[in-house]
C-alpha cells in the first residue's frame, strides 16, 4: 500500500493484513486469496475465519498448506471508506487458530477455516474435565476462580452479582461450568483471546444505537442544527442488499413464575415477573434453586427475558461496516411494525468479488426488563 498511500483521494478500497505464525503473508496470500469470512458473535459460539483460495498451481494443498493449530492474526484494512478523505483506517479481527483445511474443485480451491483463540485453549479450559465443589459462592467469584485457573482475566458487566448455595463440577470442563453458571444466571457469556466476559444483554440493549438502519424509499430528515452531546452520530444506512424479519408466536411467555424450596428448613421462594407489555399469554413455570425473594424476583425477570428476546429477529446485509460488532444497537426505521431498536448478535464480514460487504443478525431490544 506505500504506492497507493503516496496518492491522494482515492476511491475506496479493503484489504486484509495477514500474519502467519507471526510472518506476514498478506502479499502472497492476496494473490491467490478469492473471498475471506468473518464472523464476530454476541455469545454462544466462538468467533471463526474462513479464507477462500485459488490453488490451481497446487500450491495451499501442499508445499503452502496450513498446519492445522498454526495461528493467524487478520487485520481488516480499508482506505477512504466512508470519505474521500479519510486515508487508511485498521480493525482487529483477532487471533486464530487453524482447525479446518478443505479441498474441492474444479478448479481447485482451498478453504482455510480457523477460529478465535483463547488462552484457554492451551491451559485446560475446554479441553480437560474436572470435579469440584463450590459451596456459598457468587456467580463473579466463581467465574474469577475459573479465570484465573486458566490464566486469564474475567470482565465483568453486570449489575448484578447473586449467590450459589452449592455449584458441583463433575467430570466437566471449566468452559460447560461457566456456560451453566450465566444460564442459571441469566446472564450472556463470551471467550475471547485471553478473557472470559460476562454481560448482562439487557444493558446492552439500552445503548443508544450506533447505526440507523432506513427502509428503501424512506424519506430522511436530518437535523442539521448543533448537539451539545459529546456522543458520536449514528452512522445512516440507506440502501440494502437483503433484509427480512421474523416475529414468532410459539414459546412467547407473559409471565414468568419461580418456586423454591430451600433443602435445610424446607422454606418455600416464590416470585413472578409478567412483560409490561404483554395484556396475555402464557406463564413459563420454573423450578430453580434460588437464596431469597430478591433473587427469585430478580430470575424470574431473567428467565422470562430469555424465553422472549427471540420473540422478532431479523437480518440484514449491506455495504461494508468495519466498525460494527455484535452486542451493538442499531435501530430500524420505515419498517412498519418491524421498526425499532434491535440488538446485534452476529455480524460477518465478507471480503469477494463483491467487494466488502457486512451482513448481520439481530433481534428486538425488549422494554421494560
Amino acid at each position: 500500500m506505500d504506492g497507493v498511500k503516496a496518492q491522494q483521494h482515492l476511491g475506496r478500497r479493503a484489504w486484509l493484513q495477514v500474519t502467519y505464525n507471526s510472518k506476514d503473508i498478506s502479499e502472497a496470500l492476496a494473490e491467490y486469496l478469492i473471498s475471506a469470512s468473518y464472523t464476530d458473535n454476541l455469545s454462544g459460539q466462538v468467533d471463526d475465519i474462513s479464507l477462500t483460495l485459488e490453488d490451481k498451481a497446487g500450491l495451499w494443498q501442499s508445499d503452502w498448506m496450513p498446519t492445522k493449530g498454526a495461528t493467524l492474526d487478520v487485520t481488516l484494512c480499508t482506505y477512504n471508506w466512508q470519505g474521500l478523505y479519510d486515508g487508511e483506517s485498521d480493525v482487529v479481527w483477532g487471533q486464530f487458530e487453524v482447525d479446518e483445511i478443505e479441498l474441492s474443485s474444479a478448479p481447485d480451491v482451498v478453504t482455510v477455516k480457523a477460529v478465535a483463540i483463547t488462552i484457554g485453549d492451551d491451559s485446560t479450559l475446554r479441553s480437560t474435565l474436572r470435579s469440584h465443589v463450590w459451596e456459598n459462592i457468587s456467580v463473579w467469584k466463581a467465574a474469577n476462580d475459573i479465570a484465573w485457573q486458566n490464566g486469564m482475566k474475567l470482565f465483568w458487566d453486570c449489575a448484578d452479582n447473586p449467590n450459589i448455595d452449592k455449584l458441583e463440577q463433575s467430570d466437566e470442563s471449566d468452559l460447560d461450568v461457566l456456560k451453566k453458571i450465566c444460564d442459571d444466571a441469566g446472564f450472556a457469556l463470551k471467550v475471547t483471546t485471553d478473557t472470559i466476559i460476562i454481560f448482562d444483554e439487557a444493558k446492552y440493549e439500552a445503548a443508544e444505537p450506533v447505526i440507523e438502519i432506513y427502509h428503501p424509499g424512506t424519506e430522511v430528515v436530518i437535523d442539521v442544527t448543533e448537539s451539545d452531546s459529546d456522543e458520536p452520530e449514528p452512522v445512516r444506512i440507506l440502501t440494502s442488499t437483503g433484509y427480512s424479519f421474523k416475529s414468532k408466536i410459539r414459546d412467547v411467555y407473559r409471565t414468568c413464575h419461580i418456586k423454591y424450596a430451600k433443602d435445610k428448613d424446607k422454606t418455600v421462594i416464590e416470585a413472578s415477573f409478567s412483560d409490561p407489555n404483554k395484556d396475555e399469554g402464557a406463564t413459563l413455570e420454573l423450578r430453580q434453586q434460588v437464596e431469597s425473594q430478591a433473587e427469585a424476583e430478580r430470575l424470574a425477570k431473567k428467565k422470562l427475558r430469555e424465553k422472549n428476546k427471540d420473540e422478532i429477529t431479523g437480518s440484514y446485509s449491506c455495504e461494508g461496516q468495519p466498525v460494527l460488532c455484535a452486542g451493538e444497537v442499531v435501530e430500524m426505521i420505515g419498517f412498519g411494525l418491524f421498526s425499532g431498536k434491535y440488538l446485534v448478535t452476529q455480524v460477518k464480514h465478507d471480503i469477494g468479488s463483491s467487494g466488502y460487504t457486512t451482513s448481520f443478525e439481530v433481534r428486538r431490544c425488549l422494554n421494560g426488563y
